[in-house]
């Protein structure tokens, strides 16, 4: 396959991301399924069928591990972001046999000059990443209170009670070129949550870049020399000095990067123009006074909540002209005909967002202006200041009140991000969009074809069907909740699901009948006249 350009670094940060599976039984309303997470994952199907909630799920794992590594590592992110502190409960137990393992991989980087596995680390540093999979209170404990604040409920149980099964199973498996990279496991009872997990023996240094080798080896030494200077003190045994040391090393060895991920949910909308009215009386409820006028407060879901946090404290990145920038720019210019300015209000410093159509000297404020620009509006806001390469974007119905042309700029806005980098999750109903989708992976592939063959067909949006995966939430026949399964990419019909086909055909069937009963009402009047 040729390769397509990208603009920033967007092909060197999706060589850095390993493959993703997310599995799930009894989750929710989905009785079992996986999806293959790909630089665009597209999930389909009626609604209740669990797109949502999957699509949930992925937002809360790949928070908790700052994306998704190639080495499950988040022990500094668990601890700053989350309170959790943990007894590492390692086997070595004096500063002498530390500093001896940590001298032993750096002989092992010598003779090997940089190409080793995961084996070769010091036996601290694998039995700090193992513990992390293996330890209820720590991945278990933070896993289940994310999604409970999530999906906003009293206890993560309740997902298993929507299926009416009595327990919950959650499995991520990463790989890369189709090798193993490590899994993870976590199931969910009414009782107790129990996780497992495997970290295989990996390459590290998955690029050889030396300055990656140089970095280790030269993190490797000063912390020996650390821990020697710390000899004899209880402090080299705190468990925060291991693991924020080690865990710098594991992220240097394996390339990973913290990449963020961002949710805009279908209510967006909505928020976008009562988002100051919200915010103002968030400020006033969280006074004491304002506590107690309001002693059961309502609450928003996690996503929603975050959603909302971001506009709140919404900064612009001046001079952000990178391809993710330039996304945002291509759909004000193609589907909004104008731009979305963001200012500060001068009485309480909100942010104020408002449409200045093109070619108009004066900005409509969003409560005034159409639906398509409020829908519009926080993608624009959230590519121009919140999104980056690495991260991952994840949109519930992007066609939501877009027209049909605006709905295959979308699709060719998300195939943009994607070539930038970035990684996008959406949940649709729309057949224009999948329509549009599969022209441009028809279009990746005659692109690679004429690269193959000497020609220069460059695009900006075009996608190779190996970066698309169009997931199938499908309900049962005997309503015990829906499976997961995926609709493959043909060249000649697409990827329309066969629901959309059968709603199609059902409609021409009845304006058919309906036009043959009108002639022969016509038919017969005109005889009588006859």
């Amino acid at each position: 396959m040729g390769k397509f350009r990208s603009s920033d670094n967007g092909d060197q940060v999706r060589s850095e991301q390993p493959d993703i599976r997310v599995s799930v039984t009894n989750f929710g309303p989905v009785r079992n399924g996986h999806v293959d997470l790909r630089p665009l994952s597209v999930f389909v199907g009626p609604s209740n069928t669990g797109k949502t909630y999957l699509a949930i799920l992925v937002y809360a794992l790949r928070r908790i591990l700052g994306g998704f590594p190639r080495l499950p590592i988040m022990y500094r992110y668990q601890h700053r972001f989350f309170g959790q502190d943990t007894d590492l409960g390692l086997s070595v137990t004096t500063a002498d046999a530390l500093v001896e393992e940590v001298q032993g991989t750096l002989r092992k980087l010598e003779v090997e000059g940089g190409s080793f596995t995961y084996s070769g680390l010091p036996k601290s540093a694998r039995e700090i990443a193992q513990s992390f999979l293996d330890d209820p209170n720590s991945l278990g404990s933070i896993l289940s209170s994310q999604l409970q604040r999530c999906f906003d409920l009293n206890s993560v149980a309740e997902l298993v009670r929507f299926s009416g099964q009595d327990n919950m199973e959650v499995s991520l498996f990463a790989s890369e070129r189709k090798r193993s990279l490590w899994r993870l496991q976590l199931e969910v009872t009414a009782e107790e949550t129990a996780t497992k997990g495997l970290i295989e023996d990996m390459d590290l240094f998955p690029n050889r870049r030396p300055e990656s080798v140089s970095d280790f080896r030269k993190g490797l030494s000063e912390f020996s020399d650390l821990v020697k200077m710390r000899q004899g003190q209880e402090s080299v045994w705190n468990s925060q000095f291991l693991l924020d040391h080690f865990e710098e090393l594991l992220e240097v060895a394996t390339l990973h990067r913290y990449s963020d991920t961002h949710y805009l949910p279908a209510a967006r909308s909505g928020i976008m123009q009562s988002h100051r009215v919200i915010a103002s009386s968030l400020v006033e409820r969280s006074t004491r006074g304002g506590l107690e006028h309001f002693p059961e407060l309502p609450t928003f879901s996690g996503v929603m909540a975050d959603f909302l946090q971001k506009l709140i404290l919404f900064e612009e990145v001046q001079g952000n002209q990178n391809s993710v920038g330039e996304a945002a720019e291509a759909l004000e210019r193609e589907a909004l005909a104008g731009q979305i300015r963001a200012t500060r209000s001068q009485v309480g410093g909100y942010p104020e967002f408002a449409y200045r159509p093109s070619g108009m000297g004066e900005d409509i404020r969003l409560t005034r202006a159409s639906s398509m620009v409020s829908e519009l509006a926080p993608v624009v806001l959230f590519l121009r200041g919140a999104v980056s390469p690495g991260d991952m974007l994840i949109i519930e119905e992007p066609e939501a009140h877009l027209h049909p042309a605006a709905q295959t700029q979308m699709a060719r806005t998300l195939a943009s991000l994607v070539r930038a980098g970035v990684r996008v999750v959406v949940t649709t109903h729309s057949e224009w969009l999948l329509m549009e989708i599969a022209n441009l992976m028809r279009e990746g592939e005659l692109q690679a074809y004429s690269e193959r063959h000497g020609s220069d067909r460059a695009g900006s949006s075009a996608l190779l069907p190996s970066e698309v995966g169009v997931w199938l939430f499908r309900e049962d026949d005997d309503y015990s909740g829906s499976t997961i399964e995926e609709i493959p990419f043909d060249r000649s019909e697409g990827i329309e699901p066969e629901e959309y086909e059968s709603v199609a055909e059902a409609l021409y069937n009845r304006s058919a009948a309906l036009q043959n009963q009108f002639q022969e009402l016509a038919g017969a009047a005109a005889r009588e006249q006859g």
